[in-house]
């Protein structure tokens, strides 16, 4: 059922290495629930599991930006602004992002996409 997202924004989040849930099935969903009058759009984390503990801090990062995104708090990152916007008319296949492709990982600050930042460690001495 989709019905009840008409007019909401949704993005789903998705490892492509998942064996408990179907990629398939949410693809399936994101294309349903825009044609059912919700904005919306799918990010894949190739390489993550169910659980998203193999990419953690990317999982992490992604999931901050969205969210403060989500709620006015940020800017969302641009291709997922642009697929939000996309018509209930889409195609199955538009709107469906890589994190590594479509949403970095990357150097600098760029405020019209998610970047994934260095990680550094600090040493004690």
């Amino acid at each position: 059922p989709v019905a009840q997202l008409a007019g909401r924004d949704i993005v789903l989040v998705h490892s492509d290495r998942d064996r408990l849930t179907s990629p398939r099935a949410t693809r399936s969903l994101t294309a349903r629930a825009r044609g059912a009058g919700a904005r919306t759009c799918m990010v894949t984390v190739r390489g993550g599991d169910h659980a998203m503990l193999r990419r953690a801090s990317a999982w992490h990062r992604l999931t901050t930006g969205l969210v403060t995104g989500l709620l006015g708090s940020g800017s969302l990152p641009g291709p997922v602004g642009a697929a939000l916007a996309l018509p209930p008319t889409a195609g199955a296949t538009e709107g469906i992002l890589d994190l590594d492709l479509d949403l970095g990982p990357g150097p600098g600050p760029d405020p019209g996409r998610f970047r994934a930042r260095a990680r550094t460690r600090s040493r004690a001495y």
